[in-house]
């Protein structure tokens, strides 16, 4: 049942065959992005980098199948056909593993998903080998104008459809690419009724275990994916047979004993809060005193804010508390637009719509994004715990909360506040040491001294409750009376003072300590203290990349510090699995054909695979800030490069290969422009509409991608088709090995750095190329 696929070794690629590889692309980066969607809900976040290196696993690794044997004309409508079968039941697979197996779990899982990935990496990479000459550069085109296209599509369809559906409907592509290359109208009509079927039922693709918990067993009233988080909402009442203390991060030791009615929302079964039962009168509040005797609230108590910004509204508890404390006129800010739609529409009656009370206006947004383009004059900011621990549509590329907690993040909000503003930021003290609560006072410290505080302890307190720490950061010193007052609040509400207060010379996380004498008995443990800074914004990791981790100590200071190590790990299994499947198979091989050119090629494709993600990687967390959300980043910085690599590779079938390789200096030029210049352009134009900003960042980077483009295909012809299933080859595995390696390099010399590393990497391929 397979019919002859039309020749495509020609100058001229047929339409059916351009239309199928575009087809594959699609799927295979629609698939990227989304499966990061789904790692995040069973695995920890930091397990969500593994889908880009696994899509460069898959693309990359048939190219040793196809070096060594030749593929079979037949065999290219079956892998598109499989290919998209697959996608859809790894999907499933995945849910159904979930994290209940531990470490064991990761392994499955890549496993699951490095199956449709390598089929439809081998429908890609047969249809490019089957290409002769300029014919190349019009799949690639086609290759990377498919991707592109996905990269815009994925965050729309992430919000029409369930992200578990929305993978499985994308499997009918490869279908259809399946019979426009050949196969039997009967083979594809059934795979596709098998999908079909598979979604009508929705059995496979339900949630049971998440990276924490056993979803089955709890009382789930209402579930909801997004492309930045899956929402699921319980009633905590059900489980606790009634009526429940009110819920605090970190309630005070006087805290009264107040039966509450509330949901909790869960986001990818980590990042929790609840919604508490508000009727929008906000006339009297007085039923709600209780939640000043949490921790995160005493930046209200201290002086009376009427004006505040709450980064992180969640279920609205935060909202709450400061219509409680008298506040007047609040901007409720929230990275999720569906938090808002899900508090504020199908929990409208419950939760009072909180996000739209008097004196409250909601803004979906990224936290800082807003704050620079708002008027200020806040007397209070509020960052309560705010870690997703969760991965957007943004995927691996950008994890949201990340550009929160910078030192230019500081200084910005620290100018956004009223003369007798303050800035309220909660965090864990989890282990004894409280990392989080010290890497943020010494980020503090930093931002309040570059705005030219000559003695930052005097616009700094610190106090505690239970597991959470708050920090407040003054605009001005504390006078003697704000902090007699901080004194009763915390007598009062049974509130620890850490600081101002005497100094702990044995614990050297203790606040007044640390300010007097800085991090380094922490950093001589093997910490990683220093405040953290717009090129390395990684907060929440505390721990060395290139360096031996003790996974106890890791485990004493929390997941996120977990992440480092995950990161380790990642990074040797996938140069062993790179190493073993990319070229341990050339070893076993008799002969592996080295026409004219054949090591100046293998260089070329190397530079090449390398420094395309070490460009895109730190360029799209820079765009995160510039463009106010991690999902819309990743679907204009990734489309944009892509749609101007797919023009750029069409536009070289046209081209003389000697010709070209004289410009070989155009795009290192541009890369360097770019990376030097991103910054003072984004400063100009943030305070831009949305639609401007999206404007000006196509502007910029369809041009790069459009001459990035050409380095594959004109390499192509250049050296020649004898060898062009190594060159893949070796392409594909220094994709894998960057996709991990830009992640590592930027947490330790910072995402600048990374690009330059880069741009230097086109430098070399234009080396190559002349020679």
């Amino acid at each position: 049942m397979h019919e002859p696929p039309a020749d495509a070794t020609g100058e001229r690629a047929q339409p059916a065959r351009l239309a199928a590889i575009a087809l594959a692309s699609f799927a295979v980066l629609f698939f990227q992005i989304a499966a990061t969607r789904v790692l995040s809900v069973v695995l920890w976040y930091h397990w969500a980098f593994l889908s880009i290196s696994l899509a460069m696993l898959g693309l990359g690794v048939p190219g040793v199948w196809f070096a060594l044997r030749a593929p079979r004309p037949r065999l290219l409508p079956w892998a598109l056909l499989l290919g998209g079968l697959a996608l859809p039941a790894a999907t499933a697979a995945t849910l159904a593993i979930g994290n209940r197996f531990g470490g064991w779990s990761v392994v499955a899982i890549m496993a699951c998903l490095l199956v449709p990935l390598l089929l439809l990496g081998a429908a890609v990479c047969q249809l490019l080998l089957e290409a002769r000459g300029r014919t190349v550069a019009r799949l690639y085109g086609a290759d990377l104008l498919g991707a592109a296209t996905a990269a815009a599509a994925v965050v729309p369809a992430l919000s029409l459809a369930p992200t578990p559906h929305a993978i499985a409907w994308l499997g009918l592509l490869p279908i259809a690419a399946a019979r426009l290359v050949g196969l039997h109208w009967l083979p594809t009509l059934g795979a596709a009724a098998a999908i079909a079927g598979a979604v009508w039922f929705g059995t496979p693709f339900e949630v049971r275990w998440t990276k924490s918990y056993d979803e089955s067993t709890l009382p789930k009233v209402y579930e909801r994916w997004t492309p930045t988080a899956r929402l699921t909402f319980f009633d905590p009442k059900v489980m606790l047979g009634g009526g429940n203390a009110f819920f605090g991060w970190g309630k005070g030791r006087n805290a009264p004993h107040v039966a509450v009615d509330e949901y909790w929302m869960q986001q990818d079964g980590s990042a929790g809060t609840p919604v508490t039962r508000f009727d929008g009168d906000t006339s009297d509040l007085r039923e709600f005193e209780h939640l000043l005797y949490d921790v995160t609230a005493v930046g209200h108590q201290v002086r009376t804010p009427r004006r505040v910004a709450v980064i992180g509204g969640g279920g609205g508890r935060d909202i709450l508390t400061a219509l409680v404390a008298g506040a007047t006129d609040v901007d409720a800010v929230e990275l999720n637009g569906g938090v808002v739609a899900a508090v504020s529409g199908h929990f409208r009656e419950f939760s009072g719509d909180v996000y739209h009370a008097r004196g409250v206006t909601a803004h979906v947004s990224e936290g800082r994004s807003f704050l620079t383009r708002s008027r200020g004059g806040y007397d209070l900011i509020q960052i309560s715990l705010i870690d997703s621990w969760a991965a957007t549509a943004a995927g691996a590329f950008a994890l949201s909360e990340n550009n929160l907690y910078t030192v230019e993040a500081y200084r910005l909000y620290l100018e956004r506040l009223a003369p007798d503003g303050l800035v309220a930021t909660s965090r864990w003290r989890s282990g004894e040491m409280g990392l989080e609560a010290s890497r943020l006072l010494l980020l503090n410290d930093r931002a309040l001294r570059e705005l030219g505080v000559a003695d930052p302890a005097a616009h700094l307190a610190v106090v505690a409750a239970g597991n959470v720490s708050t920090v407040l950061t003054s605009r001005r010193a504390f006078t003697a009376a704000e902090l007699d007052r901080l004194r009763q609040v915390c007598e009062q509400r049974g509130f620890d003072l850490l600081f101002p207060g005497p100094s702990d010379p044995d614990n050297p996380a203790d606040p007044a300590t640390l300010l007097r004498s800085g991090p380094g008995a922490l950093e001589r443990s093997g910490l990683v203290m220093a405040p953290p800074t717009d090129d390395t914004p990684f907060f929440f990791q505390t721990l060395p990349v290139f360096g031996r981790i003790d996974l106890e100590f890791a485990r004493r200071y929390g997941v996120n510090s977990e992440a480092v190590a995950a990161l380790q790990l990642l990074m040797l299994v996938l140069t062993a699995a790179t190493l073993w499947l990319f070229f341990v198979p050339f070893g076993f091989a008799r002969r592996l054909r080295r026409p004219p050119g054949f090591w100046r090629g293998t260089g070329f494709f190397a530079a090449i695979g390398f420094s395309f993600m070490l460009i895109e990687v730190p360029w799209l967390q820079r765009f995160v800030l510039y463009l106010g959300h991690p999902s819309l980043a990743a679907a204009v910085v990734i489309g944009g490069l892509l749609l101007g690599a797919g023009l750029g590779s069409l536009r070289a079938a046209r081209l003389d290969g000697d010709r070209a390789c004289r410009l070989w200096w155009l795009a290192p030029l541009l890369l360097a422009a770019g990376n030097a210049g991103f910054g003072p352009l984004f400063v100009a134009t943030l305070g831009a509409g949305e639609a401007v900003r999206i404007g000006i960042t196509l502007l910029l980077l369809l041009p790069v991608g459009f001459v990035l483009g050409h380095y594959f295909p004109l390499g192509m012809q250049r050296f020649g088709d004898p060898a062009k299933a190594w060159f893949w080859a070796v392409n594909g595995a220094c994709s894998v090995l960057a996709g991990v390696a830009s992640l590592a390099l930027a947490m330790t010399f910072g995402f600048t750095a990374t690009a330059w590393l880069g741009v230097a990497g086109y430098v070399a391929a234009g080396w190559f190329a002349r020679r």
